[in-house]
């Protein structure tokens, strides 16, 4: 969508129209997306401006072409100029941005501003830590899910023969621009990766309009979260869980999120993935026959996500989503499920130390102490997304709701449950909000549909176990009551 200061932004669902003013504000809350989809739009446009073929300049409608990219260059050093690299998470840009400002540097357009030189230094690190296209072996990269930002390389360091090897159904990594980048730089055409570009313009998010979505398929992400989070909210019996499978977009390499247990992400640089630990550790914990074998694990991680929260303060930042509250919830809801199972029916199944014990149950209650604060006077929670933080916060203090807390306590959460759940009720039918985050942050109406049954309808039972409850309420302190006053004093670490 182009904006009235000559910059774009991204769009990513044909089916709505949104006007302008509520495009300027989504821009404004992630402003990598701004800045990537007006480099984008510049470059594209000088490159047409260069070789128009078919159509002709006196064609198009004013402003002219030269006003546009005028507009756009400024507005892009603008936003560049406010961009801090640090506080971006967005998919590939560290190697994305960096290939166009190559790219338009070529065209006559340079930028310099505060954050150039840390950014390159990222890029740099990206680069030497995977060694793109020097590795053997067939298992997909997630690099080269941004295939494009290499596109100018030079033919020995872009062997497109490696790059075929990896290609599921046609695309590279479920991506479209990656895949058309490769098409672009094999030596022979490869007519499976044309029927996959061709398949996404016309079954994608445009639809047929020209528009592209940074992913697609999304069903390895989608499904596989639909389904999970269904199953815990109890809606979905785990006899219909096989129902989904095929549907999967297999081949493709599985992101933490999507396949939990493929690996386990406690540190990286400038990445807190709490949901990823967090989707990990519920992965561990609802495999029956496996789950008491990895104590050690499940304790790295209770206490990666714990020191996390306290670090953060509650504002906890996360790899996927602009909202603070989406790791909230998945927080909420792995550490709840992990009491449940402390000292449960057997006693092997004890699986993280007493003193771990203390540490989650001091953090859960952290966690619903900021939802209670934090609760719009309207019932809604969030600000850069009202609808869909309402459905983690909803869903977070549901899942903190089931452990055995105070008379007081149970009291003051039901009723911020009763609030949450009636202004998610004036949301209903409203189309997603942009704060999943891929290349650009995009939303799902899948995922947002999900969210809101979950939500209006999850209700789960007291699971703390016998063992847990000796070891007193849910708290923070030795105190049995508390007041909402002293509710709200808790010191947080």
């Amino acid at each position: 969508m182009k904006l009235p200061d000559g910059s774009w932004y991204a769009q990513l669902d044909s089916n709505d129209t949104e006007d302008v003013d509520a495009a300027e504000s989504n821009a404004s809350q992630n402003l990598s997306d701004s800045i990537l989809s007006t480099m984008a739009a510049l470059y594209t446009l000088n490159t047409h401006s260069a070789a128009p073929h078919q159509i002709q300049p006196s064609s198009l409608p004013d402003p002219s072409l030269t006003i546009r990219t005028t507009r756009a260059a400024s507005a892009l050093g603008t936003m560049l100029g406010r961009w801090r690299v640090d506080d971006c998470n967005a998919v590939g840009f560290e190697v994305l941005i960096p290939a166009l400002l190559d790219a338009l540097g070529k065209q006559g357009f340079a930028f310099d501003f505060p954050g150039k030189a840390r950014l390159f230094e990222t890029r740099a690190a990206k680069i030497q830590r995977i060694q793109l296209f020097l590795s053997e072996g067939k298992a997909p990269m997630a690099l080269l899910h941004s295939l494009e930002a290499f596109h100018d390389w030079k033919h020995e360091a872009f062997d497109a023969r490696k790059v075929k090897d990896r290609l599921v159904h046609g695309s590279v990594m479920a991506s479209p621009a990656a895949t058309a980048s490769y098409l672009m730089n094999a030596s022979i055409w490869d007519d499976e990766a044309e029927a996959y570009l061709r398949m996404v313009l016309e079954c994608g998010s445009g639809k047929g309009s020209g528009g592209v979505p940074s992913a697609w398929p999304s069903s390895n992400f989608e499904i596989p979260w639909t389904t999970s989070t269904l199953l815990e909210s109890g809606l979905w019996t785990r006899d219909d869980e096989g129902t989904h499978q095929n549907l999967v977009c297999t081949g493709t390499e599985p992101d933490l999120v999507d396949s939990a247990k493929e690996s386990i992400v406690l540190s990286l640089p400038n990445e807190i993935r709490i949901s990823a630990n967090c989707t990990a550790l519920l992965s561990i914990l609802l495999d029956q026959d496996d789950y008491p074998s990895e104590k050690d694990t499940i304790e790295k991680i209770a206490l990666f996500v714990c020191d996390s929260w306290k670090e953060a303060g509650g504002l906890v930042r996360d790899k996927w989503n602009l909202s603070s509250y989406y790791p909230t919830m998945t927080m909420a809801r792995a550490l709840t499920e992990l009491l449940s199972r402390q000292d449960t029916t057997f006693e092997r199944l004890t699986v993280v130390s007493r003193s771990t014990v203390d540490d989650l149950k001091d953090v859960l209650y952290q966690c619903l102490n900021h939802l209670l604060e934090s609760q719009n006077p309207d019932g809604s929670w969030g600000r850069i997304g009202p609808l869909e933080e309402t459905f983690y916060s909803v869903l977070a203090s549901a899942s903190l709701q089931s452990l055995t807390l105070t008379h007081s306590l149970r009291n003051e959460t039901s009723k911020s449950l009763q609030r949450g759940r009636k202004a998610l009720s004036r949301f209903d039918g409203r189309k997603p909000e942009y704060l999943c985050i891929e290349k650009v942050s995009y939303g799902s109406r899948l995922l947002a549909e999900t969210c809101f049954v979950a939500a209006i309808n999850s209700s789960r039972k007291d699971v703390m176990s016998p063992k847990c409850r000796e070891t007193g309420h849910l708290s923070g302190t030795k105190r049995k009551r508390e007041t909402p006053s002293q509710l709200h004093g808790v010191k947080r670490r």
